[in-house]
């Protein structure tokens, strides 16, 4: 009988384990806000450097803008809340990976091809380092640095 019960305990143990590990992360709260980009800090490796740009991080998704050398505006945002879904029409599809409370990998995609992999980091609770390997269907492979700052 102790046996059947420490089995049974052993059981409800294992199941509560397992449930508790396949729930999805959670970002780290200091992501949430608004963040400007540091152009001077950033690298665009022979890319034309924004004038600007801004990301609404929130617990459903982001919110993107940049204002390129050009002047003209490019935007997206996707919701985040079951899986990657952009707002609005795009010919790319997006995966969103929570690596680590601090560290958040963005994967998107053109049909199969991936085209951009972004690695975002909290270097700490006020700057953001992104790492977007960058593989365009017409060109070499290149990598951009992008460094955010929280607004206040």
């Amino acid at each position: 009988m102790l046996f059947r019960r420490l089995l049974s305990f052993g059981c409800m143990v294992s199941i509560a384990v397992a449930a508790a590990s396949s729930q999805p992360s959670k970002i780290d709260p200091a992501f949430l806000g608004f963040w400007d980009l540091d152009v001077a800090k950033s690298e665009f490796v022979g890319q034309p450097k924004p004038k600007s740009g801004q990301v609404n991080w929130g617990e459903h998704g982001w919110a993107f803008a940049l204002v390129l050398a050009d002047g003209q505006l490019f935007t997206d945002a996707a919701m985040t809340d079951h899986g990657c879904i952009y707002v609005g029409k795009s010919r790319l599809t997006c995966e969103y990976e929570i690596l680590t409370p601090r560290h958040v990998r963005l994967r998107m995609r053109a049909g199969k091809n991936v085209v951009r992999v972004g690695d975002i980091e909290l270097l700490n609770d006020n700057v953001t380092q992104t790492t977007h390997r960058v593989m365009p269907p017409d060109g070499a492979p290149y990598v951009e640095k992008t460094i955010w700052t929280k607004q206040k």
